[in-house]
């Protein structure tokens, strides 16, 4: 009876299998542009999947725990929630953070799973990752772009590269290795210590990120120099002491921001900011979480250039109706011209 459910259910879902793949692709898109594009958050991979039939198979046609002669799931393509999946990897463990605000207020959140607070509430160490539930928020739904997401319940999970190490190597022992009873504790024990070293790790980056800032603060000597990918970072921690670190690609795309504009030396990015108040534009805009440190920049160029820096991206509609609706709230706290 199961068997027959289970060649069913794999039909079925192979019928439907690339539509499900296309709605991964939107997933991914929608998740970069969230915290990449929009929030600037630094992070490692923002990836999506679709469930692939052979896994899907697998699940759909496990026997019901109660009564083993029907199938676990009545309805698979509704009641598998990870037919499609994303998953988040950051460099550090405050930008899991900022990442899981993000997904709160985007989405619609069906089920949140804090693994780390999980563990911590056993006074044990081990898996640390944040996993959620979540479908499209209402706005979303009604777009044509999204059809395929509609009424889907999508599984997010979001970690360090530390934790995703640790899973993903844990996982490949754990469930393709059938360990025999007697060595289990061992195994156990081991991955325990892998797992307080996992923390230790993150704790770790997070310090070494705190040195940093605390190097990139101290006063640098007076010689001129050209802007690279390495001295903006430096400069903009040192302007912006308090802001994330942004994705390295979005430090070149500033650089060459900045050389439209004619900026190529840390001297001439100071002078084209002097008289800024970078802390009265940031009260201005209506950045939903704290913007990172190229969003920082991005706002006081604009502050400092107005409509010529709207201008700079003639070919950029999306980003031009951004500028604008930042330029006017610049105008509206009287930073700029209204």
């Amino acid at each position: 009876m199961v068997g027959e459910w289970h060649r069913q259910a794999g039909s079925l879902y192979e019928r439907v299998h690339q539509q499900y793949v296309g709605g991964a692709r939107k997933l991914e898109a929608l998740i970069n542009e969230l915290i990449g594009e929009e929030e600037g958050i630094n992070y490692l991979s923002a990836t999506a999947r679709a469930k692939d039939p052979e896994s899907f198979l697998a699940k759909a046609s496990k026997p019901h725990p109660d009564d083993p002669a029907r199938p676990k799931y009545d309805d698979p393509l509704n009641q598998i929630t990870d037919l499609v999946a994303a998953r988040v990897i950051t460099f550090l463990a405050e930008a899991v953070d900022r990442v899981c605000e993000v997904i709160e207020d985007e989405f619609e959140v069906v089920e949140h799973t804090d693994m780390g607070a999980h563990t911590r509430a056993q006074g044990v160490f081990g898996y640390a990752s944040r996993h959620y539930l979540v479908r499209l928020n209402a706005h979303r739904r009604e777009l044509p772009e999204y059809a395929v997401l509609k009424n889907l319940t999508m599984e997010i999970q979001v970690r360090t590269a530390v934790q995703h190490a640790w899973a993903e190597f844990e996982h490949d022992i754990r469930y393709k290795l059938d360990i025999p009873a007697d060595r289990r504790p061992e195994f156990d024990r081991r991955f325990l210590l892998a797992a307080a070293l996992m923390e230790l790790v993150d704790n770790e980056f997070t310090e070494i990120d705190r040195l940093y800032r605390e190097l990139a603060a101290t006063e640098p000597d007076k010689t001129p120099r050209d802007l690279t990918t390495a001295t903006l970072t430096t400069y903009l921690t040192r302007r912006y002491p308090d802001a994330p670190h942004a994705k390295t690609n979005h430090y070149a795309w500033i650089l060459g921001v900045l050389a439209r504009l004619g900026v190529t030396t840390e001297e001439q990015l100071t002078d084209l900011l002097a008289g800024i108040d970078s802390s009265a534009v940031q009260a201005a805009m209506t950045h939903r979480f704290p913007a990172g440190t190229v969003r920082r920049l991005d706002d006081d160029l604009l502050a400092a250039k107005g409509t010529a820096y709207v201008d700079l991206f003639p070919d950029e509609e999306r980003r031009q109706k951004i500028l604008r609706g930042r330029l006017k709230a610049l105008g509206r706290a009287g930073i700029t011209e209204p």
